[in-house]
């Protein structure tokens, strides 16, 4: 491996172990009825500039090494045939769809900046897709930064703060304060755990990747130390999954256990059951007790009849409502990537606070609403055509046992990618994150691109 690989590498695990952290430059603000208006600033992050970095040193690599081969477009034809190509040109295609609605959307601006950060996203999935990162080490640096994302929620939970911090991107957030996301019971107010992310939500999601990703180093582990590590991110991750009150990444990771589970006991390897149940077991250990002693805010959080948790069901639907408006307006084009909630100011409601402009929680109505029809068929397709050919090939690989000869490894990679995608696509059914978000997209892309990767490897 040359130096320039070494960088490559080294800078890709480090660019998802500081992914999490939001520290960024707000260039320019934005408002809508003199409140801040989140979804029209221009920001720059910091794990933006890295990312920059880590992709320039793959150009260079692409360009200088030369591993652009010429093709003709008869070759360009026939490798069509194969399904990871022709969902990686979908891609593209879904890519320059998004690029031409900058020509009609609402703001133009606006829409240049949220097509440069989809340009960010698949530009990562392409240096998945191309270059050899070892999902263990992926693994390594996701449970890693989990578990520093896990001890701090946890500590958020407790102290029942957030601190303010400017160069570690945190806004201060306080039970008691306007606009801090909290749980309401008949007589207290609980802060969600953040953790560095904007919103308690999207550390639902990142801790539950992780978690995932804990499985799959759990079930390769081979030394003492490499358990002690399982076992300690499980310790972080798990607590602070829990005071994220996300049910969307609940209910995402407890489907992606059950289809887990399910794969796991349909093989012989009495190893791989052994460590499935012992960490299903501790997680559900760790949830009942901490259940059992929070009653009262889980039970608000599930059964949501308290009044916070009925407003916020009752704004969802209506974010729903307005995302159909949208779309009946204007099916064929869409407002513009990047431009929903300026949409919805436009044409549907210009009487609400600026922070009440939010996108519908489901990205799929969401690019259907910015980008059309046809934007969203090319994305619904290479979504279905990915998920069916990595299902198809997950049943057609026959699951070694850890100590049989041969890569062992390899059916639980594709297993492992797979539910970490299930689980990014069941939460984009009831959230928004994963398109609206830098951080969203960016971990969006990172798993589209190392499940294409599975594929690449047949």
């Amino acid at each position: 491996m040359t130096k320039i690989e070494k960088l490559i590498e080294f800078g890709f695990y480090l660019f998802i172990f500081l992914l999490p952290w939001q520290t960024r430059l707000i260039w320019q603000e934005a408002y809508l009825n003199g409140f801040v208006w989140e979804y029209g600033r221009a920001s720059l992050y910091g794990t933006e500039l890295f990312l920059w970095l880590v992709l320039w040193f793959y150009g260079f690599w692409v360009f200088a090494g030369r591993h652009l081969k010429r093709i003709n477009f008869r070759q360009i034809l026939n490798r069509l045939k194969k399904p990871p190509v022709l969902i990686y040109w979908l891609v593209i295609l879904f890519l320059l769809l998004a690029g031409l609605s900058v020509v009609w959307s609402l703001n133009s601006q606006l829409a240049y900046w949220r097509w440069f950060t989809l340009i960010e996203g698949v530009t990562l999935f392409s240096l998945i897709s191309v270059f050899d990162f070892k999902l263990e080490k992926i693994a390594k640096s996701w449970v890693a930064s989990a578990a520093i994302q896990g001890v701090f929620g946890i500590w958020q939970f407790f102290s029942q703060y957030v601190f303010p911090n400017k160069w570690l991107g945190l806004a201060e957030h306080l039970p008691n304060v306007g606009g801090s996301i909290i749980l309401q019971t008949d007589s207290e107010r609980w802060l969600r755990a953040y953790g560095s992310f904007p919103h308690p939500n999207i550390l639902g999601g990142f801790l539950a990747i992780g978690l995932l990703f804990l499985f799959y180093l759990a079930f390769i582990a081979q030394k003492s130390r490499q358990r002690f590590f399982v076992l300690a991110g499980l310790v972080c991750i798990t607590p602070a999954l829990f005071f994220s009150f996300s049910r969307s990444a609940w209910l995402a990771l407890i489907f992606s256990l059950i289809a887990l589970g399910l794969v796991i006991y349909q093989k012989r390897d009495l190893v791989l059951k052994k460590i499935f149940l012992k960490i299903s077991l501790l997680i559900f250990i760790i949830f009942a007790v901490l259940g059992t002693i929070f009653w009262a805010p889980l039970i608000t959080r599930i059964s949501g009849e308290q009044d916070l948790e009925v407003a916020s069901i009752y704004l969802r639907v209506a974010f729903t409502q307005q995302a159909w408006q949208l779309i009946s307006a204007n099916p064929w084009q869409g407002t513009g990537i990047g431009n929903y909630t300026l949409g919805v100011f436009e044409k549907i409601n210009a009487g609400w606070p600026g922070y009440y402009y939010q996108p519908v929680h489901n990205i799929y109505f969401l690019v259907l609403a910015e980008l059309g029809i046809f934007g969203a068929l090319v994305f619904g397709l290479m979504l279905v055509l990915l998920v069916y050919q990595l299902v198809k090939h997950a049943g057609a690989s026959r699951p070694a046992r850890l100590g049989e000869a041969g890569d062992s490894r390899r059916p639980l990679r594709i297993i492992i990618v797979l539910l970490c995608l299930f689980l990014v696509l069941f939460i984009s059914l009831v959230d928004h994150y994963f398109w609206t978000l830098w951080t969203g997209v960016m971990i969006f892309w990172i798993i589209l691109g190392l499940n294409l990767k599975q594929l690449e490897r047949k």
